[in-house]
């Protein structure tokens, strides 16, 4: 049996639809285990069904310790496949968790998970200026307490890390370069923040690899 044709063939059914009526998982295309990553390209939306279809096939295609880990999460206790019997539960779970069913929903829970935030971060939706005056209060990022403190020149320039220009690598739309940190953040359609903490540990945003330009 041609198990890469069927896969390929479902794949593609899947991507021409338009969306799927229901109870939906989305699946990578490639497994993240084969090099795939988590752009638009490389995800489609299944069903319940398909998802364990699929997972089922790419084992069959593949036998690696990777595939068959992904498969076995979607089996029952004895390993046996349950196509029907996982998409008519996963179904049921979907239908149980709409509406008041859904316990996070619930007005009670909602109130109480908002009181647990404001308690642990006390400081959130508070404006910047207010914000700031608390920290200077307490003594917190004033003179020579703010690390930053009597470093300006080492702040401007090209020593800024936030104005050099950033490398960017795809694996598919090669290679692209961006005069600031906040440009590439543009571009991909992240925060500056966190293009600077993948240039920082050397790891991919949206599927890009980032690094500074010399």
């Amino acid at each position: 049996m041609d198990y890469r044709r069927i896969y390929t063939q479902l794949v593609y059914r899947a991507q021409e639809r338009k969306n799927v009526s229901g109870y939906s998982e989305t699946h990578h295309i490639v497994p993240r285990a084969h090099g795939g990553n988590n752009t638009p390209n490389n995800l489609v939306q299944l069903t319940a069904r398909e998802h364990f279809l699929a997972h089922w096939l790419l084992w069959r295609i593949h036998r690696d310790r990777s595939t068959a880990l992904a498969f076995r999460l979607l089996t029952d206790v004895s390993g046996k496949p349950r196509s029907r019997a996982y998409a008519n539960a996963k179904d049921l779970y979907a239908a149980a968790m709409v509406g008041n069913a859904n316990v996070s929903k619930r007005p009670e829970v909602r109130a109480k998970i908002s009181a647990s935030l404001r308690e642990k971060h006390p400081y959130t939706g508070i404006k910047r200026p207010t914000h700031a005056k608390i920290l200077k209060e307490r003594g917190h990022w004033s003179g020579a307490n703010n690390p930053h403190y009597g470093k300006g020149a080492q702040q401007a320039g090209a020593t800024n890390h936030m104005a050099r220009k950033v490398v960017g690598v795809h694996a598919v739309s090669g290679t692209k370069v961006w005069e600031t940190s906040k440009e590439a953040a543009t571009y991909l359609g992240v925060s500056p923040q966190a293009v600077c903490q993948a240039l920082r540990r050397a790891t991919a945003s949206k599927g890009w690899n980032l690094e500074y330009k010399l």
